[in-house]
C-alpha cells in the first residue's frame, strides 16, 4: 500500500533534487541568452564589414 505521509516524495529523491533542477534552468537561460547575444555581435560585425566595402549590400531597398 502507498504511503500517504508527506515525506513520501522524499523516499524516491534526494533532499537537493530540486536544487540541481532549479540550477540547471538557471544554466539554461544564462547560456542561451549567451549564445544569443554572440550571435547578434558576430552577425554585427559582418554586416559592419560587409558595409565598408559594399554599401549597396547593406542599404538595399
Amino acid at each position: 500500500m502507498a504511503s500517504t505521509s508527506p515525506d513520501a516524495a522524499s523516499d524516491l529523491a534526494p533532499p537537493f533534487a530540486p536544487f540541481f533542477g532549479m540550477a540547471g534552468v538557471a544554466f539554461a537561460m544564462i547560456f542561451g541568452s549567451l549564445g544569443a547575444a554572440f550571435g547578434t555581435a558576430k552577425s554585427g560585425i559582418g554586416i559592419a564589414g560587409v558595409g565598408t566595402f559594399r554599401p549597396d549590400l547593406i542599404m538595399k531597398a
